[in-house]
């Protein structure tokens, strides 16, 4: 028999790096199941205008919305609109862009 508590064996190793491979995968699915920032979704939707019509990011605001399906509508200049969901993309039906 051996005396004293050498090195983790082989099987020991082994399943340390399961476990550790397991909960970076399950860090990593959290963090992707985290929706955007308002902030985040604003800069996003001004930097569309900005690309879209020339305008200034500074033209731009967002505020909660009403509606069902939507979290955010942002606002830029004096007719450009777009509603967005809880994860920062265009809600269908509510527009985007001039006009809206």
């Amino acid at each position: 028999m051996k005396a004293g508590g050498g090195a983790m064996g082989p099987l020991g190793v082994g399943l340390t790096g399961l476990v550790t491979v397991g909960a970076a995968f399950g860090l990593w699915l959290g963090l992707r199941a985290v929706p955007p920032g308002e902030t985040e979704m604003i800069e996003a939707a001004a930097a569309r205008y900005v690309s879209e019509t020339g305008g200034s990011r500074t033209d731009c605001a967002g505020r909660p919305a009403t509606i069902a399906g939507v979290r955010l509508v942002v606002t830029c200049g004096a007719d450009w609109a777009v509603a967005l969901d809880r994860w920062g993309r265009p809600v269908d039906g509510f527009g985007a862009g001039p006009g809206t």
